[in-house]
């Protein structure tokens, strides 16, 4: 699950400076944008990392192939009349399909990071449940809730807290730096997802000291599976 994650999946591209950078300034700024008293809290920075790769993901996928509801992928109304947006092609930016992937989806890189930290292979938590969980809590009270204990889920709502960091990443992706005068040049929407799924390993090693790397692999995934549904309406307003 790592050797094919050594070398970036952009690194023939003619973007790949713009895209080592944002990648770059995507994993060293995030921390300081959910510092409070000089600290970060684990489970929150763990659950904002997932909400970027997650809602990538699916910004990647839409720049690629354009949403056709019912034809290339599903929406789901629930209650409030909110609705989301389900299917395979959206999972498949996820999860890996096939070994060109597994350098470019959250989830192997995700796994990896959670394997460097201690965790054993065979104790890698159950993508189909973690799937089954955020479906099965959307539209009610638990929307956005990871399924790891309550002691350990994050401080701010899944959806609250990618409005939060979804400009700093969308930042990192221009090239365009506060105080800096250099344009370094954009990174593709193409890379955005396997931008955010390479920022995604280190932290769980980050955090290790104070959150078990399975159930941080369990908010960072279940929490970018929940993003990658969200309506771009939703998560992209002042």
């Amino acid at each position: 699950m790592t050797s094919a994650a050594n070398e970036f999946p952009w690194k023939d591209d003619q973007d790949a400076v713009a895209c080592n950078l944002a990648l770059g300034h995507l994993v060293n700024n995030l921390p300081g944008r959910l510092m409070i008293d000089g600290g970060v809290h684990a489970e929150t920075y763990i659950s904002a990392v997932g909400a970027i790769a997650g809602y990538a993901a699916q910004r990647t996928l839409f720049a690629e192939k354009p949403p056709v509801a019912g034809a290339n992928i599903n929406r789901v109304g629930v209650a409030s009349g909110e609705q989301y947006w389900f299917g395979d092609t959206l999972n498949n930016m996820l999860v890996p399909q096939t070994e060109a992937d597994l350098n470019r989806c959250v989830w192997s890189l995700a796994a990896g990071g959670a394997i460097g930290a201690g965790l054993q292979p065979e104790q890698l938590p159950k993508l189909e449940a973690m799937f089954q969980h955020i479906s099965a809590t959307i539209g009610g009270e638990n929307e956005g809730k990871s399924s790891v204990p309550a002691e350990h889920q994050a401080q701010i709502a899944a959806r609250d807290l990618l409005k939060i960091v979804w400009p700093m990443a969308m930042t990192c992706f221009s090239g365009k730096f506060p105080g800096s005068t250099h344009d370094f040049g954009a990174a593709p929407v193409a890379w955005w997802s396997a931008i955010a799924a390479t920022a995604s390993s280190r932290p769980i090693q980050d955090v290790r000291g104070v959150l078990a790397p399975d159930i941080a692999l369990t908010l960072l995934m279940e929490t970018a599976i929940y993003c990658s549904k969200l309506d771009q309406a939703v998560v992209e307003t002042a």
